[in-house]
Parts: C-alpha cells; structure tokens; sequence
C-alpha cells in the first residue's frame, strides 16, 4: 500500500526523486509553507528540495571555507559555479557592493585499480554569496538544473570530511540495510520479493505480515535491500562504458543488455544520427538549459525565444531569466501559429522555438511539420523536448534541430536517479555550427553512480513504455465512461490527435501522462484524498503517481495560467506498472467516493 505520509521518499529510498503530498489539503499547505507540511518535508523532488547529503555538505563547507555572514551552493564545475555567479548579479535587487567568490575543490584520484571500483577523482565548483543572495542561488539551482546529485553531493561529503572517520572502506553500501546481518527468516523474505520490485502490487504487500515481522520496518528494509543490491551493477571504473551504453540506447542503437533489441532499432531516430550526437546532463532541465545557453552563444545578435504551448514550469523560467526574453504562445494551437507566421513576415526575428510533444500537463502535440517550414524560412532553431512522449512512441527528431529529454522520468522508471540528455539533429543546418560549440564548451557533468544507476534502470524501458501505453488506454476509458469527469487530456482523445499520429512510431503508442477534470471542483478534492495511489511530483514512474498539477507547480500563478487553459482544479495522473485491472478499481473506487 503507498505511503500516505505527508514527507516520505516516493519510493522510500535514499535518493528518491518524488516525495508524498498525501491530500490536497497537503499539496496547498506545503505551497504556503505552512509548518505542518513543511516541517515535515525530508525529502522531496531534488531541483526544488536540497537534498540532505548536499545540505550537510554546504554546511561543513561554510564552516571550513566561508566568511561571515555568506553561505554556499555546490555545482559540478567551475565552469557551471561562474554561471550561477553570474546569475546571481544580474538579478540582484541588492545595490550595495558585495563579493561573490567561486572555490574549486577536488577529491583524491584513485591511486591503484582497487581503488577505482569505488573511488573517482571529482571536482566542484563552490559558490560562496551574502545570505541575503541565496533565493537567487536556490532559483539558478532549480532553472538551471545544473546542481550536484544527491549522490555526489554524498561522495564529496564522505571524501572530504568523512572518510577519516569511516570504518567502511566500501563507500558503495554505505547506504541501505546490510542483508549478511539480518536475521535468517528476514533476509530469505527480502531476497525471495526482489522479483517483485519491477512490478509493484497496489494492495499486496511486499511482505507476508504472517512473518512476525513489522510490515514497515520490513518494507524500508526491503527498499534499502533492492536499492542496494540490485541497484548497483558495475564498479565506478565502468561508469564511461555505461554511458556509451545510454547514449546508444538514447540514439536507438542495440546493446546486449536491452530487450527487445529489434524494437530499440526499429524506432526511427534517423539513419544518420550515432550515440556521439547525444549528450548526457545531470537532469533533464539542465538539458534544456544548455541547449537555450548554446544557442545564445553561437547567435550574432542577442534575440528572444519563442515558448509554444503551455509548457512545463521552468522550460518557460528558462526562457524568461536567461538572454533576451520570450515570446510565449501558451495556447500552442493553430491560431498561435498563424499569428507567429503573421509577426514573422513582418519582421520578427527568433533565435528559436521550444516547444513539449506532447506537453506538460495538457497533453497537446503541436503542428510540427507547419513549425518545420516557418523555421527553415525565417530561419530559427526548433528545440523539442520528447520527454512525455519518449522516442518508443513518437519520432520528433526530423523536425528539430535538437531534442532535449528528461532522463528522470520513463526512460529511468525506478524514480531513483535524476538525469537528462540533449541530442544533435545531425542533418540539422545549424549542426556544424552547434557541434562546434558543443566540441569545446560541454561538459560531461553527469555523476558516475548516476550513469551506471541510470544504465540499469533503462535496460528494460522498451518493455515498460508499452505496457504503460496500454494501462493508460485503458485508464482514459475509465475516465470517458465516468458522469463526473468534464475534460480529459490525453493525445489519443485531444483536438491535435492528428498532429500526433503523424509522429506516431508504428508500434507506438499515446504515453502514460492522463489529465482529467471533474465537474464540480469539491469532486476533485474528494477523488485526490481518497484514491489509493502514490502522491507527489514527477512522472514516467514505474508506479501510478498522481498529483493535483495546478496546484503543486503553478500555486501563485493559478488566475494567470487559467487563460492557458490550465484548470486549478486540474488532477494528473502518471500511469506505472501495476496490474491493469487492480489499478482500474482503484480508481473506480475513489470516483465512486467522489460523488
């Protein structure tokens, strides 16, 4: 059964990506901040939730390296430390002088090949600023998505302040219950239910309650047992090999560890791109963030961005905080496009377009092919983010000049790793110019532990994407038979079905993103408190995740996004890997409750 308490990892793991919002009475208290949900919070989604490691690690930092009254934010260069410096004074309110300093740090590179299975030379840039600054660094971190990962932020820590006090020498199960300790009957129950922990149960316990044993303590023990040991399958000294396996996979190209290898290769990328045109970054924002920033760069002249459609919170942040500006077409229908043809014969100039296909929480596919052609002919680059749709269902690449993806969500499943990745149309016009670029300012800031968590992770992502594809069919019919849903946003039920079918891979099919609205906005609230799934943010899970959308992203904006078409009311709803028919009375249940 989901966790219904308010603060607790989702899943309860280490370095958990969601975290619970149990009702919407929680979901609006930790939006004002109120102590009963605050206070509570020791864990949450990690470009908006300071993990704990990363905290303890800025603050020994601070005591070691800062000055009165300063504080500090760790980033995984030099290079990304002067971005956010830089951030930080342009937007400043603060008019009096002060000084921002940038420290580099590096741990210890292994020194012998025992040593490199569990040691990584790493470096960090530091960013020490006035206290009064750090809403601004604490909104750079969350844009840009450039901070370290929970798992480096742990190894830093360890390497620089702990390790003389540990007395494991194996930093990889620092973390999670050792199973050679547990009692005999306990560890033969965690090891027996591992086969389990990629087809979770929404009713059945992990574990038999007839054990004897505490049906909590034994379910944390068993999710630390899983993280632990299966997690984990390659030493750090593999972690370049289990990037080149991403970027394969990423490009569509077979490896021995996927299923279904003659699927991975059917799905259209494009005969000439190769794993070198994709980049990995360490989540899926910083993507997007990179491909703005390059572009920025390789322009002549400083221009304004075009965001089309209603898009996830921080693409359109992006957009706004850093360069120019941007023209944001919110609706992202065809009378936007006309206009933006309109503003474009007369003169407008863009430096590109960003868009989502489909987007995020709506569920519309744009017109691609008509944005193609306003492209190549007033020249502007188009950058699509695939994430909700994912390359097994759609094929966007002939249509962009880069596609950005949030690694995070179904291409990882587990909800345990945070990553991204930006790939390089290579039949593109500007893909000399953007290889250029990319050759001498990209950095590969992806964490090793991430890559090869990640690496395990996706093994399996063919199998997922379709049996999540076909839940969701069914979930949607559900929700079309029911009296009380008003609106739902799915691409198969959406007015711009037609311009998704025409990306559509065969074989593919419509995602695992539903949006739905009930008629009475009292009903919704009922649904949401009653209905026995995860809640919290993100989605691509291999569980059912919901949330109350409007309310969890765009909480002091609602009035404003209305005109976007986004309800407050609006509920979301990531479909995951449980039982189709149990996931089914799971929601007929709490719509039968919402009455």
């Amino acid at each position: 059964m989901p966790s219904q308490e308010i603060g607790m990892p989702i899943p309860n793991m280490p370095h958990a990506v969601s975290v619970t919002l149990p009702t919407w009475e929680a979901t609006v208290g930790y939006e004002e901040g109120e102590d009963w949900v605050v206070s509570k919070m020791n864990s949450g989604y990690p470009r908006f939730f300071i993990h704990s490691s990363i905290q303890k690690l800025c603050s020994n930092l601070e005591k070691k390296y800062g000055r009165d009254g300063e504080r500090c934010m760790c980033f995984p260069s030099y290079k990304v430390a002067k971005r956010c410096r830089e951030f930080i004074k342009a937007h400043t309110v603060n008019q009096t002088s002060f000084k921002i300093r940038v420290l580099q740090l590096s741990t210890l590179e292994p020194s012998n090949d025992t040593e490199k299975s569990t040691m990584i030379g790493a470096t960090i840039g530091v960013v020490f600023f006035p206290r009064s600054e750090y809403p601004l660094a604490k909104n750079y971190w969350q844009h840009s998505g450039e901070g370290i990962s929970s798992r480096m932020g742990e190894y830093i820590l360890k390497e620089l302040f702990e390790k003389d006090n540990d007395n494991n020498d194996n930093y990889n199960n620092s973390n999670g219950a050792d199973i050679s300790k547990m009692s005999g009957n306990l560890k033969q129950e965690l090891q027996s239910l591992q086969i389990q922990s990629r087809s979770p149960s929404i009713s059945a316990s992990r574990a038999s309650s007839a054990a004897g044993y505490n049906i909590d303590d034994v379910n944390r023990d068993f999710d630390s047992f899983i993280e632990q040991k299966y997690g984990r399958v390659l030493d750090l000294k593999f972690a370049n090999e289990a990037k080149a396996a991403l970027r394969r996979r990423i490009a569509g190209k077979a490896d021995k560890s996927t299923e279904r290898v003659e699927e991975l290769e059917r799905a259209k990328r494009g005969k000439h791109l190769n794993e070198n045109d994709v980049y990995l970054f360490p989540s899926g924002m910083a993507s997007i963030f990179y491909a703005h920033h390059a572009l920025l760069n390789v322009s002549d002249q400083p221009k304004k961005s075009v965001c089309f459609g209603f898009p996830y919170v921080d693409t359109l942040n992006i957009l706004k905080k850093f360069g120019p500006g941007v023209h944001f077409l919110g609706l992202g229908d065809d009378e936007s496009l006309d206009n933006l043809k309109e503003q474009l014969s007369q003169g407008l100039d863009i430096l590109a377009l960003f868009c989502e296909c489909p987007s995020n929480p709506l569920l519309k596919t744009p017109n691609l092919h008509r944005i193609r052609q306003l492209a190549d002919k007033y020249n502007f680059a188009i950058v699509i983010d695939e994430t909700v749709g994912n390359f097994i269902n759609i094929h966007v690449l002939p249509y962009a000049d880069m596609v950005a993806s949030s690694l995070t969500k179904v291409f990882s499943g587990d909800s345990n790793v945070l990553a991204g990745s930006l790939i390089l149309n290579p039949d593109s016009k500007y893909y000399t110019i953007l290889k250029t670029f990319f050759n001498k300012e990209y950095e590969d800031l992806f964490w090793a532990e991430d890559a090869l968590w990640l690496e395990r992770n996706s093994r399996d992502f063919v199998e997922r994407v379709h049996k999540i594809d076909d839940t969701s069919a069914k979930v949607v019919e559900l929700l079309q038979n029911s009296p009380l849903i008003s609106q739902i946003y799915y691409p198969s039920v959406s007015d711009s079905k037609k311009y998704y079918d025409v990306i559509k891979n065969e074989g593919g099919g419509y995602g695992g993103l539903i949006s739905f609205l009930f008629k009475q906005p009292q009903q919704a609230v009922k649904f949401f408190n009653a209905v026995n799934l995860h809640k919290g943010p993100s989605l691509g899970t291999n569980f059912t995740l919901a949330c109350p959308y409007a309310i969890l992203a765009h909480y002091q904006e609602l009035d404003e996004i209305s005109q976007w078409g986004v309800d407050r009311n609006l509920i979301r709803i990531s479909i995951g890997l449980e039982d189709p028919t149990e996931l089914l009375d799971v929601l007929q249940k709490s719509l039968d409750e919402s009455i």
